[in-house]
């Protein structure tokens, strides 16, 4: 009897077990199903009319002047902006005339196209005049500054970095104006001259300037994402990546001083070991991760336009989040977009191996996360670390930055932007992401919270290697695609009401 009833209960327990599965697997599959797409339909734009090959030599010529933003401010050539300053007013005269452009801090340079209408908020677009040193000048297959078009190519450091934005902006501007064209709301052109090396003197005094006049702007779009294709196993579509925030950043110094002596007669643990230990505990517990604001903002557009099973998994992630966190940890493009990065980047100490240091240094960079705060990653490390003989110094080498604040992507702005997009990329999947690294755009943000960060340019795997390295190039067709982009936002973002 007993044995009976055990072996009932055993039974309705499998059948509910049972139950309980299949009700989760529908609920999973019809969430998978019922994703809705967040991609906007559009027409595709008609392609810009510009001469390609004309385009294709300003800027080789642009490229051909060494604007370079160096770390040490002694080795900084004004004559070099002065250049560029003339070069881009001889190469578009019709643009010069008819826009009010001004100097702001020696060599950065703020336009004004006025609007129509002085009761709309002004939009902002947003570039930069400075690039970075090219080392091993020798290894180019043409030299970085030698402004050289082959084949339909533009090569040269900032070719793409930005001075592509620049050209391609500017094109559609004097495109604009050559079909009587005129904004209904005021556009302003900014362009920084060292958002290389933080912007802090070009970028954040034009943001100064327009503060002072008590301009309020509706939105702002500097460089950041791309279009890029084979984003991932699947997905044939490109996707361009939409910057909606960007990562703050801080080095923070390990510094321990030791009594030094003989290597014959050490200690238990020397400097180099004290230090050592900290790194290993410091790269073995990294600032803790989350998926919140731009990590759920960039799966919430994601996930629609990916095959059924990537939609079941990341359409649930209530149930999968502890396993999509694991599956980022092991890469580190995704891991970034997660949380606080921790990066030993350099390590001093020793000087002789018959000699105990009698002090090191070690310094760990991390890029903040939106979640965290400058304050919050140095606790990390102090808990973490957890040695008394190890002061910490913040902000070495550069000034600490807290990540910027994340811009909606459920309004106006960012709708104008995606629609812009997929105009003149047609079948591209817009995505908000999180730009990893730094852009002038931050300086943007005490004058409006839609800051957004896009370069109108296609660029694969190979092309964004290009950046900041060797043989940095930007095709003439991609250049006429991007002048397209910027005619067709300043259309739709500075046009008549609908247009």
């Amino acid at each position: 009897m007993a044995s009976a009833v055990r072996g009932t209960s055993l039974k309705r327990i499998l059948l509910g077990l049972l139950a309980a599965v299949v009700l989760l697997s529908l609920v999973l599959l019809a969430r998978a199903w019922s994703v809705e797409s967040r991609q906007v339909d559009v027409i595709p734009a008609d392609p810009l009319a510009i001469d390609a090959a004309s385009a294709a030599r300003t800027l080789a010529g642009l490229v051909g002047i060494p604007s370079i933003s160096p770390q040490d401010p002694a080795d900084f050539d004004g004559g070099a902006f002065a250049r560029t300053h003339a070069y881009l007013a001889a190469r578009f005269p019709e643009l010069h005339a008819e826009l009010d452009r001004e100097r702001v801090a020696d060599w950065s340079l703020l336009y004004t196209w006025r609007g129509r209408d002085p009761s709309l908020r002004p939009i902002l677009l947003a570039a930069h005049l400075d690039v970075v040193p090219a080392a091993n000048d020798e290894d180019w297959t043409h030299p970085p500054f030698a402004g050289v078009v082959r084949d339909g190519v533009v090569w040269g450091r900032g070719a793409i970095d930005d001075k592509g934005s620049i050209v391609a902006l500017f094109a559609a501007a004097t495109a604009l104006l050559a079909e009587g064209f005129q904004p209904e709301r005021t556009v302003y052109f900014a362009l920084g001259h060292d958002e290389e090396i933080g912007g802090d003197e070009g970028a954040a005094a034009i943001a100064a300037r327009l503060s002072s006049r008590g301009v309020s702007l509706d939105w702002v779009l500097d460089e950041g994402g791309a279009v890029a294709g084979g984003f991932l196993p699947g997905l044939e579509r490109d996707v361009a990546v939409v910057g909606i925030a960007e990562k703050g950043s801080v080095s923070i110094a390990l510094d321990l001083e030791a009594p030094g002596g003989h290597s014959s007669v050490p200690p238990p643990h020397t400097a180099i070991g004290d230090l050592s230990s900290a790194v290993v505990a410091l790269e073995g517990n990294p600032v803790p991760a989350g998926f919140d604001g731009t990590t759920d903002a960039f799966l919430d557009h994601f996930t629609p336009e990916l095959p059924f099973g990537f939609r079941v998994v990341l359409a649930n992630r209530w149930l999968f989040d502890p396993v999509l966190e694991r599956v980022f940890d092991g890469i580190p493009q995704l891991d970034a977009m997660q949380r606080t990065t921790t990066a030993v980047t350099i390590f001093d100490a020793g000087v002789k191996e018959n000699i105990l240091p009698p002090n090191g240094r070690v310094i760990v960079n991390f890029r903040i996360h939106p979640h965290d705060r400058v304050e919050t990653v140095r606790d990390h490390v102090r808990r973490v670390v957890a040695n008394e003989r190890i002061r910490l110094q913040v902000g070495v080498r550069s000034p600490p930055r807290n990540p910027s604040a994340v811009s909606p992507v459920d309004g106006a702005a960012f709708t104008t932007l995606a629609r812009c997009i997929r105009s003149v990329f047609p079948g591209a999947v817009v995505v908000p992401y999180l730009v990893l690294g730094g852009t002038d755009a931050r300086h943007y943000g005490g004058l409006t919270q839609n800051v957004y960060r896009f370069l109108p340019f296609r660029l694969d795997a190979d092309s964004m290697r290009l950046l900041h390295g060797t043989d940095e190039r930007l095709a003439a067709a991609d250049l006429v695609r991007g002048a397209s982009f910027y005619a067709e936002l300043l259309r739709r973002g500075a046009g008549a009401p609908g247009s």
